[in-house]
């Protein structure tokens, strides 16, 4: 740890009362350096949210719920897709390869340089995808947009083939930063967001080349910045001359199952994209703002709980491992069930203040809220599912659970949203509480296993 942050922290903890401090200092380590992963990503991720809080804001002003918006809002949400599951599964696998590299003689310096080469591979061939099919799926007609939303996301493809590359990239120079504890680049995540933000605000008019112009340049500016910070942690940036093969056979494996169970639960997540854009118009933004919203509760709990734990577990034996995970899976419910009643109460207030001005008229805050209500239900079993996955992680043999997690949260989540929709005549409603439904089964198969062998 740098000396200022360290020097930093010895000042905070300075304040506290002396029975806190002995009690943190007595405290095993592994809580430790949890805790403190946790501090500095709530830091990072609060501002990095408080940036997109801010854009969310300026494009419901200028866009409202309109076509243009729903057209954009699926082309990036299935553009991005497999940016997205990429980025899970290199997280899930590569942090905790990256934590056993540390002890290679060169610090894994040429592992690493092994796998950027597979990691500009893989980016490329998501463009290529993104180039040829996107296309083909708007034109179809299966994704249900109305003439003026589809000409807009047909606008967008071009400009979300390089932004995939970019995503792609940029997940791994953040996966080799979050294996040595360094946050830093949680808030880069942020930046697309205040591309998008200084487009909307430099920009007065409401087309889809804003956005896509802001989404261009934020993606862009988060890979450079990120290069520089990799580069000066003395972490490799280049890719190695030739394909070696970087994974072994039991990383290997653990890859594959990993990279099924995360391909299984994105397909669930684009169906429920196509869902939306088959109901009444405006299902699809409101949903959008609500689930935003949402996302910065996840993302400060079960986003940061995770970056914090999967390093340091990985770096634990299995008995140390499993009774740190335990204890904060614990923590994690109880904090979730408080949140959900919070979000529940709060919902119509926060919704008005951020979102009700400009084209977001009053039933249109009135539908976001009873949306984010429904949401509110999924938290505790998010956080303490969001631990336990991080334990099986770094557990041998226990990859393969998360992919039955996968298979039973996503036949539930079809089941209930299915159901609803066509026996109870519910629209948005129905993919929300599919989304608890999934949420809640995920966790089953977790607590099944959840021991060490």
């Amino acid at each position: 740890m740098p000396k200022g942050l360290h020097h930093l922290e010895q000042t905070v903890l300075g304040w506290l009362p002396n029975s806190w401090q002995v009690r943190l200092r007595r405290a095993h380590a592994g809580h430790k350096d949890v805790v403190r992963g946790m501090v500095w990503l709530t830091l990072f991720v609060m501002a990095a949210k408080g940036v997109a809080a801010i854009k969310e804001v300026a494009v419901a002003y200028r866009f409202g719920t309109g076509e243009t918006l729903e057209g954009y809002l699926l082309a990036f949400n299935l553009a991005t897709w497999p940016v997205s599951l990429l980025f899970s599964v290199m997280h899930f696998v590569l942090v905790p390869a990256l934590v056993r590299q540390q002890a290679a003689p060169d610090g894994g310096h040429a592992w690493q340089r092994q796998v950027t080469t597979w990691v500009w591979m893989a980016a490329l061939a998501v463009a290529g995808l993104v180039a040829t099919l996107l296309p083909l799926l708007i034109r179809s007609g299966w994704l249900g947009l109305a003439p003026l939303a589809r000409e807009a996301a047909l606008a967008a493809v071009p400009w979300l083939a390089p932004v995939a590359v970019l995503g792609v990239l940029a997940s791994w120079h953040a996966c080799q930063l979050m294996s040595r504890q360094r946050h830093a680049n949680t808030f880069l995540e942020a930046m697309p967001a205040l591309g998008i933000l200084a487009a909307v605000l430099l920009m007065p008019f409401a087309t889809v080349n804003v956005l896509l112009w802001g989404t261009a340049a934020g993606f862009l500016f988060q890979w450079l910045l990120l290069i520089a910070i990799v580069r000066a942690s003395s972490l490799p940036v280049m890719p190695a001359l030739g394909f070696a093969r970087p994974l072994d056979p039991t990383l290997g494996r653990s890859a594959a199952w990993l990279l099924a169970a995360q391909l299984l639960m994105s397909i669930g997540a684009v169906i429920d994209q196509i869902i939306l854009a088959h109901l009444p118009a405006g299902a699809l933004a409101t949903f959008g703002y609500a689930n935003r919203v949402m996302a910065l509760v996840l993302t400060l709990t079960a986003t940061v709980t995770g970056r914090a734990l999967l390093p340091v577990l990985a770096g634990l034996c299995p008995e140390e491992s499993y009774a740190v995970a335990r204890r904060w899976a614990t923590w994690l419910f109880g904090l979730g069930l408080l949140g959900a009643v919070l979000i529940v109460v709060s919902a119509p207030f926060v919704i008005e203040i951020l979102f009700e001005r400009g084209a977001f008229t009053a039933d249109d805050t009135t539908q976001t809220a009873n949306l984010l209500m429904g949401m509110a239900l999924q938290l505790p079993f998010y956080l303490a599912g969001t631990v336990w996955v991080q334990w099986a992680l770094t557990s041998p043999g226990q990859a393969r659970t998360l992919w039955w997690a996968a298979v039973c949260s996503v036949v539930a989540k079809l089941t209930v949203t299915l159901g609803l929709i066509t026996f109870a005549g519910w629209q948005a409603q129905a993919v929300v509480a599919g989304l608890v439904a999934a949420t809640l089964t995920y966790l089953i198969p977790l607590l099944a296993r959840r021991r060490f062998r």
